[in-house]
């Protein structure tokens, strides 16, 4: 259970003044706070924990090679690329 002195305990490290009213109320809103964190805590307690979003493995396709444009077409959009590659501008922020 939330009490008084825990929020006022609170108020002062975040160096906030509290009126009175403003203490019940933040009282009550804390107290409802840890109960619905509380109803969050149960409720994933019957849950799997989360794996991600990656499909099995077995329903994975087979990566396989397969026929890649000539690097001189590709490049041919950029005036032939600089060296064999797509030329980019460094920005002012990198750090390179």
């Amino acid at each position: 259970m939330i009490q008084k002195k825990d929020v006022l305990w609170l108020a002062g490290l975040a160096k906030l003044k509290l009126s009175e009213e403003e203490l019940e109320q933040l009282t009550v809103d804390m107290e409802d706070i840890v109960a619905f964190a509380g109803e969050v805590a149960k409720a994933a307690a019957g849950t799997e924990a989360y794996r991600g979003t990656i499909a099995d493995a077995e329903t994975l396709r087979e990566d396989a090679v397969g026929v890649s444009s000539p690097q001189e077409d590709v490049l041919s959009n950029v005036d032939g690329g600089e060296n064999g590659y797509f030329p980019v501008k460094r920005r002012k922020h990198d750090a390179r």
